[in-house]
This record gives structure tokens, sequence and C-alpha cells, in this order.
């Protein structure tokens, strides 16, 4: 079982391809973040809010208003790389997902992708609560910068 997560994590199905929507699922809120059609730039859209039950409706609207072919979602892993409670959570909101949207799923590995969000958030001069209200949809595009520096091959 481990084997096929860690194909999930790496391998690009023939039917995956730009522009992608990628997703920081938390257990309370989800960032949503997208990169354009030559996959030059990511950029945060929204934050959903996962105890609504139509969060993955609100999230098909996203994919068809910026014309998703792919979704890139952060896999929260542990520092020893170990999938933990976070993971498996993830991949429960990820099945949950699938049930009402077909596009291709591809996890990325997340770790430190908060962190990179807020210190980039600070450096911009946002206070407290600016910084609370972009997190999620930040760490959403560093995950997808990620993604995207990992898989070159998508720009091609």
């Amino acid at each position: 079982m481990l084997e096929s997560r860690a194909d999930k994590l790496h391998s690009i199905p023939e039917n995956f391809s730009l522009p992608l929507i990628a997703l920081d699922i938390g257990m309370k809120r989800i960032g949503v973040a997208v990169c354009d059609r030559m996959a030059f730039s990511c950029r945060g859209v929204t934050c959903l809010h996962r105890k609504d039950q139509g969060w993955p409706q609100q999230f098909i609207k996203l994919v068809r208003e910026y014309g998703s072919k792919g979704i890139v979602a952060g896999l929260p892993m542990n520092m020893d790389g170990s999938e933990g409670v976070q993971a498996a959570d993830a991949r429960a909101a990820v099945k949950e997902l699938e049930r009402f949207c077909k596009l291709p799923v591809l996890f990325q590995d997340e770790r430190l992708s908060t962190w990179t969000a807020k210190e980039r958030l600070y450096e911009q001069g946002l206070n407290e609560k600016k910084v609370k209200e972009k997190l999620d949809q930040t760490a959403a595009a560093v995950i997808l910068e990620d993604f995207l520096f990992a898989h070159p091959e998508l720009k091609a």
C-alpha cells in the first residue's frame, strides 16, 4: 500500500495537464490556489470552510471558473516522511471530492508549506489578522509551486 501511495505522489497520468488548481486541506479550512495556463505563476484565490458540506460544489465552481484540468492536493507528511492523522484526513477529503469531481488528483508533499506561506505574508508587511486570512490559500500556492518545480515536464 505504501508503494501505491508513493506512485500517486510522483507519477503524472496522461490526462493531467495545465492549468492546475491546488488544495491545502486542513481540518477547518481548505486553501485554494491556481496557476496560469503556462505555469508561470501560482496564486491563492480563496479559502473554503471544511465544515460546509457544500465545499466540493464550491470547489467545482472554481475549477470551471479557472478552466483547471487537474488537481494538486497537499499531503501533510510528518517530518520523517511518514503519514499521520492529518494525511489520512487529507486523503479522506480528496475521496469526498472525487465523488463530485472527475478531474485527476495528485498529491504533493506539503511539509513546511504553511511556514513558507506565513513567512511570505509577513515579508509583504501584512499584520497578524491579514496573515491568518490569507495563510491557507497562500500555502496552497506554495504547494502548487513545489509540484510544478518537481514536474517541469508539464510545461513542455
